[in-house]
């Protein structure tokens, strides 16, 4: 008996389905990108599932506390399935094949160009979350992601559905002018996606959100994220990678957690606690108020296109 669709894609099941109704599981068959795929897919469907078991029990005498940690994200991801599902995977094929025909070249499925490829897609990461944090509009898209006040594994679930088309698009376009292959392209999707999620563990269940070696410095960890995610004015602005530093050390953008400056997280403006309307349209409603109350159209133009608090006594 088959699983539901909608269990089998959250779980990342899907890889292993096909694999199963189209080979017999065998070592070789996970060697191809498929078959990477299949593997990698379901690593963050598992630790979430991890993580809430932990903070059930970390919260056990406190439920009112993990229906807090956990009421947002859950909604938000409720609500943008629903949506999203009509709108993302068909802006990604459309972009992916227009933008694909300017490229001056195109990298073939070799380790090497592996390489090429994940420096490229990290690049695109950075340009589609520096924009997120920089136009007011697109802010109103990606402040939903920022608004829990508790780091765990279900605020990747939080974002403005239209975020997950702007991302779609940047990132793909990027990639595909600069000559990553669709299958390159997919596999980077999946690490990222994979790593992405990781990087924001709980506190609860990983405090330092550090290894203690090496790949402190090569990798972006839990503890770099944190800082993103944080609304300290030390941090805001900082870590927009998502896996390799790379681009945020070309750029000045990277912060590392400073000691005895703890991550505070949410929004900078203040917030009803666990008010799905507030979390979602909040922003919104707050630059379309800035636009009505501008004294020219040449400021409801800037107000859309410059940074966040753009305009504002004291920015």
């Amino acid at each position: 008996m088959k699983l539901p669709e909608a269990l089998v894609n959250f779980f990342g099941l899907g890889g292993i389905e096909t694999l199963t109704s189209t080979h017999h599981l065998t070592l070789a068959s996970f060697r191809s990108i498929q078959g990477i795929e299949a593997v990698v897919s379901p690593i963050f469907p598992a630790i979430l599932m991890c993580e809430i078991a932990f903070l059930v029990w970390a919260y056990h005498r406190s439920p009112r506390r993990l229906y807090g940690v956990y009421k947002i994200p859950v909604l938000i991801y409720a609500f943008n399935w629903i949506i999203g599902l009509l709108v993302n995977i068909h802006v990604f094929l459309w972009t992916q094949r227009h933008f694909a025909a300017f490229a001056p070249f195109t990298a073939t499925l070799r380790v090497g160009w592996f390489f090429y490829a994940y420096v490229v897609w990290e690049l695109s990461h950075f340009v589609y979350h520096w924009t997120c944090h920089k136009v007011r509009l697109l802010w109103v898209l990606h402040s939903p992601h920022h608004a829990p006040t508790h780091m765990n594994l279900g605020v990747i679930f939080a974002a403005f559905f239209l975020q997950g088309t702007y991302a779609n698009f940047v990132r793909t376009a990027i990639c595909s002018i600069l000559g990553v292959p669709v299958e390159l392209l997919l596999l980077c999707m999946v690490i990222d996606a994979c790593w992405g999620s990781l990087i924001h563990f709980s506190e609860e269940l990983w405090p330092s959100g550090k290894t203690g070696c090496f790949l402190d410095t090569l990798l972006l960890m839990p503890s770099d994220h944190r800082v993103h995610h944080s609304s300290n004015p030390e941090y805001i602005d900082t870590n927009y990678c998502n896996t390799l530093p790379i681009w945020d050390k070309l750029f000045g953008t990277l912060r590392r957690e400073t000691p005895g400056i703890r991550p505070r997280y949410g929004l900078s403006r203040p917030q009803k606690p666990n008010h799905f309307t507030d979390t979602y349209f909040g922003e919104i409603g707050l630059l379309w108020h800035d636009i009505r109350n501008a004294d020219s159209w040449k400021k409801r133009a800037l107000l859309v296109v410059m940074p966040p608090g753009w305009g504002s006594p004291g920015h």
